[in-house]
């Protein structure tokens, strides 16, 4: 770790002696508990660098290389660096509390004149949450020491039996002398680390932007090389609504403070860890992003999921005040003034998330109303029974996107379901029930599984008929493939009772057809009735369908999986929406000598399926319906479900 271009006994400098002073208690919980992610890590060294006059901070570490014993980041910056005096009486002393020894929460340096953003002199230990190694190397006019402060050896130092005990403990010396590569600045290199997965640089990026709003020309931030911008926040850009705040707050004494800033809603979802306000005070997060326990009504509430913010209020890391906790991620929200920013927050938090769920409901009410499915369905509605619909629509459909133009599985539900008295039942209730009353609640949801139910058993009785249809489909023999490849498509829950929709990729079927040809596959060419290739998810399934009294054979299942490998070379692509292939034979029955392969087979996600079988499946299917109508019917205790249960099974019966 020796500077190339050093001197030291050479030149008459005597070694530095260096000593800490601690006890067990401020390593465990100012270092290892305290800061146990990487961006706060780093940020605390970041802000040291602030606090010395920095101008340029640079982190790196290796993106390419596993988490070994050798990984290794450091924090290097430029600011005016420490005098061997300086690391003994300032840098080690654990608490020194910089504001009150210096008399000012301003430091002047190098012509510049910058709040202090260190409080409590325990950044130092910061280091500890992630690595168990921090090593120092810090210039001064040249002259520079470097020392390593080893964890390990500090608890042994320690008393742990007695953690309030204070120890001295000296840091090992690895290198002094004279740089002449070097002036100033100050090195942290963090090694040991107590982590299985290497940090990503765009993470790091993101999280020092959020977490400090002095980032520009003036104190330039790098993470390998990337340069840190107030664009990499990523958060008030992709805002939808934003309000901006600098105005003044009172306390109960009537004294006045300052904040200013932003809150806004986005246009998706926020991360957890970044919802709602974050507080700033020197340019310096004090409190993570929090909603502060804001209770809004059900749409104000889906629209905290949205809510982003800053807000600066530097006044809060005054230290009379003594607002901020030990680790600056919160403050102290029982003392004043930190209270009345608190309601301050709550009250803007509210106003903030309903103006934008109003308006987050506008857009995608204007969006629905530009589908093909609004435009036929709902558009020429009466203007009252509309109106109540598009209410409907907006409060629903904030975390949905609409196509314009296209018809929308969601409007045709709902086009649907308002042709029924019930519907408008519903959205009366709706609006009447308030999310404490618990027994008003209860009582909507069994109303709204009765809607439920309702609709799934126009769904059962089209089944049933589907059934009907396809016995008569096997038992007269049909020939005309584009018959079963209609039934089929629009029916996929016959081969598989999970689907409910698929995409028919015609694209894929001429592949198949192109490559593997009728006549050179098949004895009888007639043989292969149709080959359909139906997309669910991401998978993509082909269906060889044969004749219904033609028989699976060996040689049909080994064409199958000849097909199947096929395509999954096909979608292998990282672009290409399947992520798997599926196989299925479809035919009168399966041959004895194919019964062993086709069992194999089926681990593969290949299928041999007989007309019967997937006639079982569909009745299976239809019974799984009556007994989901028959609990419903018997929870809710509503006789509409119990008479039309009756009548299906009836009907189920007769045919």
């Amino acid at each position: 770790m020796s500077d190339q271009n050093a001197t030291n006994d050479d030149d008459g400098i005597e070694e530095p002696e260096l000593t800490m002073t601690l006890d067990m208690n401020i390593l465990q919980h100012l270092g290892l508990k305290m800061y146990t992610s990487l961006p706060a890590v780093v940020s605390e060294y970041v802000a040291n660098a602030w606090d010395a006059g920095a101008t340029q901070v640079d982190i790196s570490f290796p993106t390419d290389e596993s988490m070994n014993g050798d990984y290794k980041i450091t924090v290097e910056d430029n600011g005016v660096g420490m005098t061997y005096e300086e690391v003994e009486n300032k840098f080690l002393v654990v608490g020194r509390n910089r504001r009150q020894d210096e008399g000012d929460d301003v430091v002047e340096i190098r012509g510049m004149t910058r709040p202090v953003m260190g409080r409590k002199g325990i950044g130092k230990l910061a280091g500890f949450g992630v690595a168990g190694t921090v090593i120092v190397k810090t210039f001064n006019d040249s002259q520079y020491v470097e020392f390593e402060l080893d964890y390990d050896q500090m608890k042994e130092k320690g008393n742990e039996e007695n953690p309030a005990d204070t120890s001295t403990y000296d840091p090992q010396i690895t290198d002094y002398g004279i740089s002449e590569e070097k002036e100033h600045g100050t090195i942290v290199t963090l090694t040991d680390l107590d982590r299985e997965r290497r940090p990503s640089s765009r993470y790091i990026v993101e999280r020092l932007a959020r977490r400090f709003s002095v980032i520009d020309d003036e104190f330039v931030v790098n993470v390998n090389d990337k340069r840190v911008e107030p664009t990499d926040r990523g958060l008030k850009s992709d805002c939808q609504y934003i309000e901006n705040f600098d105005e003044n707050i009172e306390d109960s004494q009537g004294n006045e403070y300052n904040v200013r800033g932003w809150i806004g809603t986005m246009e998706d979802r926020v991360e957890e860890e970044q919802k709602g306000v974050a507080v700033m005070a020197r340019g310096k997060l004090v409190q993570e992003p929090t909603l502060f326990g804001v209770s809004m009504t059900k749409t104000g509430q889906f629209a905290l999921e949205y809510l982003v913010g800053e807000i600066h209020a530097d006044f809060v890391d005054d230290d009379e005040l003594d607002l901020i906790s030990t680790d600056r991620s919160s403050l102290a929200w029982g003392k004043e003034p930190a209270t009345q920013l608190r309601d301050w927050l709550k009250d803007e938090l509210a106003r903030v998330a309903d103006e934008g769920a109003a308006i987050r409901k506008e857009d995608r009410l204007a969006d629905a109303k530009e589908t093909e499915s609004y435009d036929e369905r709902i558009e020429s509605l009466p203007d009252d029974k509309r109106d109540e619909i598009d209410e409907f629509i907006g409060e629903a459909s904030q975390n949905r996107d609409f196509e314009s133009g296209e018809k929308d599985e969601f409007i045709e539900r709902v086009a649907e379901s308002a042709e029924k008295e019930v519907f408008t039942d519903f959205l009366t209730d709706m609006r009447d029930v308030e999310v404490s009353d618990t027994d008003a609640v209860f009582d909507l949801f069994d109303r709204w599984e009765v809607i439920d139910a309702l609709e799934l058993m126009q769904v059962a009785r089209g089944r049933l008929e589907t059934i009907s249809k396809f016995r008569m489909l096997i038992e007269s023999d049909v020939r005309d493939n584009e018959q079963i490849h209609e039934f089929i498509s629009e029916n996929p829950w016959v081969m598989e009772p999970r689907w409910d929709y698929v995409d028919d990729e015609p694209e894929y079927r001429s592949q198949i057809e192109e490559h593997f040809p009728a006549e050179n596959f098949h004895d009888n060419p007639d043989e292969r009735l149709q080959i359909l290739c139906l997309g669910y998810g991401e998978n993509l399934n082909l269906v060889e369908i044969l004749r219904p009294d033609d028989t699976i054979e060996r040689h049909n299942l080994e064409n199958l999986e000849r097909y199947v490998d096929y395509l999954r070379n096909e979608v292998s692509g990282e672009d290409d929406i399947y992520r798997n292939v599926s196989g299925y034979v479809i035919g009168g029955e399966i041959s004895s000598l194919a019964e062993r392969k086709a069992d194999r087979l089926e681990r593969d996600d290949i299928y041999g399926r007989t007309y019967e079988r997937m006639q079982e499946i569909a009745e299976a299917t239809f019974d799984q319906f009556l007994e989901v109508f028959r609990e419903k019917a018997e929870k809710t205790g509503d006789r509409r479900l119990l008479n039309r249960v009756e009548t299906l099974e009836e009907e189920a019966a007769a045919d």
